[in-house]
């Protein structure tokens, strides 16, 4: 028995290394596919969470090495550094049954760690700054639009206000991302496993309408606000910039407990899912609602309006 369960796993891991490499590099080939890289991790962490990080390490590995081979080395060495901790993470404690925010927090902190080791070896390798390359990527695009909005006699920031905020908020804007993608393969598996049962009937994975932040979670928002507001007495540090990223980061990780609180409601109406889903991302690209819906999340992680707990 034990025999056939390796055999079993070893063809999952073979399968999923090819499968993952061929979707890979038609993103690769395809750019408007580009923005699904970030769920490559989906497969892997599905295969830690079934078999173990043993397997999961070979069917990453094994997808690394192809992509090197059918693309280039440095791409392989990129999707390595960034994805490979996160996989070994996510499927680690979501085998474990932790809650859903611990596996998101954990897996946000390793991409956003993983990403920083990348710019620091690109900085030494390719003897450049990268915040100077973004910066001047930044300038030219703002500079675009701005003229266009010009052209078009609508009133615009000047290019180079609207250029420092955007380089004010980088580094939030940075975790965001990572805190996106470990949302999203998250989510993304956990629908999966649940789907094909991860082969354990007693296997219980929460869906979004249920996601919750930690209890502390407002505490936590007002102790890091009071300490960031303090360090505009601190030499050498941009007290406002700083300010200005935890804002950014407190007001996203209650848009999501917002959106989490409204898929709740939409479906106790009993709306067939394919309408709820529709409806949602109706709301999230209504941008008035941005800030209604991170109030509401802020107030359900106040008063627990879902009565989940």
């Amino acid at each position: 028995m034990r025999n056939y369960d390796e055999r079993k796993a070893f063809v999952e891991a073979a399968l999923i290394a090819a499968i993952t490499t061929v979707l890979t590099v038609s993103v690769v080939y395809i750019p408007i596919l580009s923005v699904s890289i970030m769920l490559v991790p989906v497969p892997f962490i599905i295969l830690a969470y079934r078999h173990g990080n043993r397997y999961s390490i070979l069917s990453f590995v094994t997808f690394s090495l192809l992509i090197g081979i059918l693309v280039e080395l440095i791409y392989a060495g990129f999707l390595l550094l960034v994805f490979g901790p996160m996989i070994l993470a996510m499927g680690h404690f979501i085998k474990k049954q932790k809650e859903p925010y611990a596996v998101i927090g954990i897996g946000t902190a390793i991409s956003v760690l993983s990403m920083l080791i990348i710019l620091q070896i690109a900085s030494y390798i390719g003897n450049v700054n990268i915040v100077d390359e973004i910066a001047l990527a930044m300038e030219s695009i703002v500079s675009k639009q701005v003229d266009m909005l010009k052209n078009m006699n609508i009133d615009a920031l000047s290019a180079d206000e609207v250029l420092n905020y955007l380089l004010m908020i980088v580094p939030g804007v940075f975790v965001i991302q990572s805190m996106i993608t470990a949302f999203g393969n998250y989510y993304i598996a956990i629908n999966i496993l649940k789907r094909f049962d991860a082969g354990n009937s007693n296997t219980e994975l929460p869906q979004f309408s249920n996601f919750k932040l930690p209890k502390n979670i407002v505490f936590g928002f007002v102790v890091i606000f009071i300490l960031s507001y303090l360090t505009r007495y601190v030499k050498g540090i941009y007290h406002a910039n700083l300010l200005t990223n935890v804002t950014l980061l407190f007001v996203f990780i209650f848009f999501v407990q917002g959106m989490s609180v409204i898929s709740h409601l939409i479906k106790r109406t009993k709306i067939p899912k394919a309408i709820r889903i529709f409806l949602l991302v109706v709301i999230l690209f209504i941008s008035p609602l941005l800030t209604v819906i991170s109030f509401v999340g802020l107030l359900d992680a106040i008063v627990n309006i879902r009565n989940i707990g």
